[in-house]
């Protein structure tokens, strides 16, 4: 059974690389979640199930290892519903994107790049410090619910910049953006682009606090998305800075993400190597091991809805509260399932099938019909935010906690601003101006 995901995810990635005539957002997708099975394949059959949850995250055993048919059938299910709406966008047929209201793109923009500022002052002083210590640490002070440097002196700053905090997750949005001003606006100032990407890095820079590689995973994994989407719309010059500029990025990535790595695992059994494949190859597994042995006797909802259980009822999804949960299960739930075993673990697997077809029916809302030549800015910053569910869940649910959830907001209100033609502007300023006195 631990080969099914794989051939079906091969296959599945090798149809829509002949139906959208190479790389697509699909391609890529489907792609992410063969190479995963490739990888729980060669922890199986490498007999790299580890038997504490020091050997990297797997829940299963050398011993209860139990791969059915049932749950390897809705694992694949799930994910290729959260993957089918992608594969109506064609990046060979899209071209352009646009907004009526560029005003308020332009202060969401302002809006990121302030927040990334706030995050920048708050990591400035500790994050060369943490490099240069003990990773190993910086970790296990972070698992044990010790607050980060940035996160003691965040809490010295007045509300209002406190409150701005919570928004540095949503700073990724700045990613997109710059693409959509680097393609399409190209009258903006290279500047004011500069200072988009720059903002974009925020997630990232603020993961070292707590000696994260899987924030520098996510951000990785949706810049390739975005190149993409739109290296067609990129010119010869833009590609050629990129280039050059992600060779030493991507090379300070791999040092951090080994280092923290060998940080992590050096002392389990295996070693740094053996963790690292576990790390990528558990989410089938680890579905498999929520489908034998999870209770859904209690449904939980502060992942599902972050934002309502935080301000209504006053639960987050916090070391506290997952300590309960795996109390109550009776097995450690921080692992990676994949965003739809986090989805099946809080709502069981009914809730799963409803929430997936859910999120089908807003995806196809979003998207509207395949074979688009056009998108507003609102829609594309919904269909990015949508596609953090899949590109990400190949580890787990993102959307877990209530400030993951502003991201979402602000692409809402770009998504309503354009679908309805609410148009702010400031020759509208103007004319309103004018007329009052008149």
């Amino acid at each position: 059974m631990i080969f099914v995901p794989f051939i079906y995810f091969t296959l599945l990635t090798i149809y829509w690389w002949k139906t959208h005539q190479g790389l697509d957002l699909c391609v890529y997708m489907a792609g992410l979640y063969a190479l995963t099975s490739l990888f729980g394949i060669i922890v199986v059959e490498g007999n790299m199930i580890g038997r504490t949850m020091d050997d990297g995250g797997i829940l299963f055993d050398n011993f209860n290892l139990q791969l059915s048919i049932v749950p390897t059938l809705l694992y694949c299910a799930v994910i290729t519903i959260g993957l089918f709406p992608f594969s109506l966008i064609y990046r060979k047929e899209l071209k352009t994107i646009s907004t009526p209201n560029p005003l308020i793109t332009y202060v969401v923009s302002w809006f990121l790049i302030g927040v990334s500022v706030i995050n920048l002052y708050l990591v400035a002083d500790s994050t060369a410090e943490i490099l240069s210590g003990d990773l190993a640490s910086v970790r296990y002070d972070h698992y044990s619910g010790l607050e980060s440097p940035a996160e003691i002196k965040a809490m010295s700053m007045p509300f209002i910049f406190r409150f701005l905090y919570y928004f540095n997750i949503s700073t990724l949005l700045a990613l997109p953006l710059f693409f959509y001003y680097v393609c399409f606006e190209k009258e903006r100032a290279w500047w004011f682009k500069l200072l988009l990407f720059f903002a974009s890095l925020s997630v990232p820079i603020a993961g070292i606090q707590t000696v994260d590689r899987t924030e520098i995973m996510f951000y990785s994994m949706m810049f390739i998305s975005c190149i993409i989407l739109f290296r067609n719309h990129l010119s010869t010059i833009v590609k050629r800075i990129m280039k050059i500029a992600s060779i030493p990025m991507a090379l300070l990535a791999l040092v951090y993400i080994v280092a923290v790595s060998d940080a992590r695992f050096s002392k389990t059994e295996g070693g740094a190597e053996t963790g690292a494949v576990q790390y990528a190859g558990q989410n089938y597994l680890n579905f498999c091991y929520f489908w034998e042995y999870a209770n859904y006797d209690e449904l939980a909802t502060e992942r599902v809805f972050p934002l309502a259980s935080h301000y209504l009822l006053h639960i987050d999804n916090g070391e506290e509260r997952r300590a309960i949960r795996s109390g109550q299960q009776k097995f450690f739930i921080s692992v990676f399932p994949s965003y739809a075993g986090d989805i099946m673990l809080d709502l069981s697997p009914i809730g799963l099938i409803v929430w997936a077809l859910v999120m089908l029916i807003i995806s196809l809302v979003v998207v509207k019909h395949s074979h688009r030549e056009e998108l507003s800015v609102g829609e594309y910053l919904m269909c990015f935010v949508i596609s953090v569910i899949p590109i990400f869940g190949i580890f787990y649910y993102r959307y877990m906690a209530f400030p993951y959830t502003y991201m979402i907001l602000i692409a809402v209100l770009l998504y309503i601003t354009d679908k309805f033609n609410i148009v702010i502007s400031r020759r509208e300023t103007n004319d309103e101006e004018k007329q009052i006195e008149e």
